[in-house]
């Protein structure tokens, strides 16, 4: 069955480079042409997940394949309003192979050619998490600008998370790993 899941990957990934409209000859591939071949990508990943416990990962290469598919709608139709979902997506998905500092790049992408994204307080919230937990060495600098950015973009931002993000920058200082342990400790001496 693993065989056969990565079989029908590669097959996928052989007949999508082949080209169906455009590409090599020079012609711009249609929108419908691409968000078709996404499509594709993202059910063949469907069904690897699916089977995750046979195959235990999924292969990078199927993940840089829809990452290279989002890109190529993105590159060809950036005015789409399709076009900011794209690099969100690549966004995601670089922060699901850990490759966080990629991930990051994707995100500032988005957030400084599309400041009206529908998802832009999702975004913000995650560059905060990328600099604050994940990318070393740790930017607390990038941090407080994120962070901030989404409280003074989000005034009606749930109050919990609002008062999260607050706690946070109050101890920017810290790093995560030392945050959780400043939190433990104040619910400890409670």
């Amino acid at each position: 069955m693993k065989t056969k899941l990565i079989f029908i990957a590669l097959l996928g990934l052989t007949i999508y480079s082949c080209g169906e409209n455009g590409g090599a000859n020079g012609n711009k591939p249609s929108k419908e042409t691409l968000k078709k071949n996404i499509r594709q990508m993202e059910d063949s990943l469907k069904q690897l997940t699916a089977t995750l416990t046979d195959i235990k990962q999924i292969p990078n290469l199927t993940r840089i394949e829809l990452i290279n598919r989002y890109l190529e709608f993105y590159k060809n139709y950036p005015e789409d309003s399709y076009a900011p979902e794209c690099l969100d997506k690549v966004h995601m998905v670089y922060s699901g192979m850990n490759v966080h500092m990629r991930s990051a790049q994707y995100a500032d992408t988005l957030l400084t050619k599309y400041p009206e994204y529908v998802n832009r307080a999702m975004v913000l919230e995650s560059q905060g998490s990328n600099y604050d937990i994940f990318i070393q060495p740790r930017d607390s600098a990038k941090v407080r600008y994120y962070y901030q950015l989404l409280l003074k973009e989000n005034p009606t931002l749930d109050k919990d998370k609002k008062k999260g993000i607050q706690e946070r920058l109050k101890f920017n200082h810290l790093n995560f790993d030392q945050y959780l342990e400043e939190k433990m400790n104040e619910m400890v001496s409670k």
